[in-house]
């Protein structure tokens, strides 16, 4: 009974959690244009980023040459955006990104068909709300919500996403490279949408907030609303 006692006052406590994270990803390692897009990004209206936990995505460059990943961090903390994790390939990079004090998530494994593949998996179906803070994530198809995407929530997937609510939370489609995927909801009022990485942000769109049944697509590289 004591030593039961003893463990209920123990002054630290270790608990699982989610932390929902948005990555950045870049085309570029050299220093002046990564700067001036991410600038660019942010007086478009994507001061979200502000808010969030960022992981530096890694991917798109070639890490295989050198790479000042201090001063790829450097640039965006200096905007104000939290890094909090680096995602790389190359494992040379994780002692890099323990000297910043950032974890390294290392290479994302996952069976994801490619786009132009026609493999199709099962939707994934979430019966509820998305709270603010939630992520729910579907990397293998499409993603059904029944219900709303709360403020500060956020729904994820390799396909479309089709939300039998509200939106007002953050919807991002097509996540590794399906630029034909498409963004459905009963009512429209988002903080951010996304398909395929081309994003629009609730600041600097007026129809994101429209409150109103519509679908999103891309066109170009810009995504394109229409009411039904």
């Amino acid at each position: 009974m004591l030593q039961r006692l003893n463990l209920l006052r123990v002054p630290l406590k270790v608990k699982g959690t989610f932390l929902p994270a948005s990555q950045l990803q870049p085309t570029t390692e050299q220093l002046a244009q990564w700067e001036k897009v991410l600038q660019e990004r942010l007086e478009q209206g994507a001061s979200l980023l502000y808010r969030t936990p960022l992981v530096l995505d890694l991917s798109q460059i070639d890490t295989s040459q050198p790479i000042d990943l201090a001063a790829l961090v450097r640039t965006a903390q200096q905007l104000g955006l939290s890094i909090v994790a680096v995602r790389a390939q190359e494992a040379a990079l994780e002692a890099q990104a323990e000297a910043l004090g950032l974890a390294f998530l290392g290479r994302l494994d996952r069976s994801t068909p490619a786009a132009n593949q026609e493999e199709v998996s099962e939707p994934k179906i979430h019966l509820g709300t998305v709270r603010g803070g939630q992520q729910v994530i579907h990397e293998q198809g499409d993603l059904v919500i029944l219900g709303s995407v709360n403020p500060g929530g956020e729904v994820l997937a390799s396909g479309h996403i089709y939300i039998y609510g509200s939106l007002r939370g953050k919807a991002l489609a097509g996540i590794y490279g399906d630029a034909k995927a498409r963004i459905v909801a009963q009512e429209l009022n988002a903080e951010l949408v996304a398909i395929d990485g081309h994003y629009r942000t609730s600041q600097k769109t007026d129809f994101l907030t429209a409150k109103k049944p519509a679908y999103l697509v891309l066109k170009g590289q810009d995504v394109e609303c229409h009411f039904f």
